[in-house]
């Protein structure tokens, strides 16, 4: 055979492929891919796949999904909407993605799916694999080394709590914090203390900050508070202990907010004191003492008060004396109740008077004095 008639037989079966299989030289280039078509999940989470699908030219592409097992949720969503099928443009590959949620009792193991891309060039397959991992209780951690702090009412309790994301996907936590009523429970990421949730990546943590502020009426005692970290299905919690040791503190007043008493020289004058706990905590044995001027004493009745619960007030007689060579004017007479590290003091003004005994006794005189005069002039007036 010359070479020639080689040539010629050669060219001749090139044509009679071409004319045979018009449509072999494009459907090489329709294909449907993933950069990444098995992944690992744990179960209760939802995984995304980004699909490209290319054409020769500009078509229709249609798109499924099979094989999803029971309870499973696969979406093909492009442009923020779930599609069916795609138009290629023939150069640029539009943007589509595979969602597919795994529900939280999903088996662990092997699943395998498969996105289907048919167009006039036939159907290209793409086998996806998800290896699924159980949740546990483990998956999301909340700990914490000191979970019991103590304070008093004023405190503000300040918590630091470690999130930990022990799965192998990112997770976005919504974080909260219940503590008794009228308690305010604030928990956020300490590097921003106005985020309400923590983003953490799979096999990552993050520590929160968790600040407690209690009522201006709370009382002494252990008040239980609680974190919660939730993401999807999966939560965790930590419980926190606020311990209020409560602050003992005192008040005294009197009935009319009358600090001012009358006494007459010689004799007594008295006042009504009210003591009222305006702590936190019980008070007991509550002594009243007093700081008068010299000479004087002050009586009071009772001379104590065994107990005082928060809130509760008692009334006390203080009976003054004062001197029996006092002037008459204005004298401040301290009066002091004390219990354990809670004390008040409170200034009475006492005003001395002249008592009216000596008028009469000066009037008596003068009247002696009168008479005595009277029977001189009677007596040796005529001599």
């Amino acid at each position: 055979m010359t070479r020639g008639r080689l040539a010629s037989l050669s060219l001749a079966a090139l044509l009679v492929l071409a004319a045979a299989s018009p449509g072999m030289v494009s459907a090489a280039s329709f294909s449907i891919s993933t950069p990444y078509p098995a992944v690992t999940v744990q179960a209760g989470n939802t995984v995304t796949f980004d699909l490209t699908v290319t054409t020769p030219s500009p078509e229709r592409v249609d798109l499924a999904v099979s094989g999803a097992p029971s309870g499973w949720t696969a979406t093909i969503t492009g442009g923020g909407n779930t599609v069916d099928a795609v138009y290629t443009g023939g150069t640029t590959p539009p943007s589509v993605q595979l969602s597919v949620k795994v529900p939280q009792d999903a088996a662990a193991g092997t699943h395998a799916l498969a996105v289907s891309a048919t167009a006039a060039q036939g159907t290209q397959t793409l086998p996806i694999t998800i290896q699924v991992e159980t949740a546990s209780a483990g998956g999301v951690q909340l700990t914490t080394s000191f979970a019991k702090l103590s304070g008093t009412a004023t405190s503000t309790f300040t918590y630091s709590v470690t999130l930990a994301n022990n799965g192998t996907q990112q997770q976005t936590f919504t974080l909260q914090g219940q503590g008794p009523a009228g308690w305010q429970v604030d928990v956020h990421p300490s590097s921003n203390a106005q985020a309400l949730t923590d983003t953490i990546a799979g096999g990552s943590n993050d520590t929160l900050t968790v600040t407690v502020t209690p009522p201006a009426s709370v009382t002494a005692g252990q008040y239980p508070i609680q974190v919660t970290a939730a993401a999807g299905s999966q939560s965790a919690q930590v419980q926190l202990e606020a311990d209020v040791t409560g602050s003992p503190a005192l008040t005294m007043s009197t009935p009319n907010q009358v600090l001012n008493a009358q006494v007459t020289s010689g004799g007594t004058g008295t006042v009504s004191l009210i003591v009222t706990n305006s702590g936190t905590v019980p008070l007991t044995g509550v002594s009243l003492t007093s700081t008068p001027p010299t000479g004087w004493t002050v009586t009071f009745a009772p001379t104590s008060i065994p107990s005082l619960q928060p809130g509760a007030a008692s009334t006390v007689t203080a009976t003054i004396h004062p001197a029996s060579n006092a002037l008459t004017g204005d004298y401040d007479v301290t009066m002091t109740a004390t219990s354990g590290g809670a004390t008040q003091s409170l200034d009475i003004r006492t005003t001395v008077q002249t008592s009216p005994l000596w008028g009469f006794v000066g009037l008596a005189l003068i009247a002696v004095v009168l008479v005595g005069l009277g029977w001189v002039f009677r007596r040796y007036g005529r001599r």
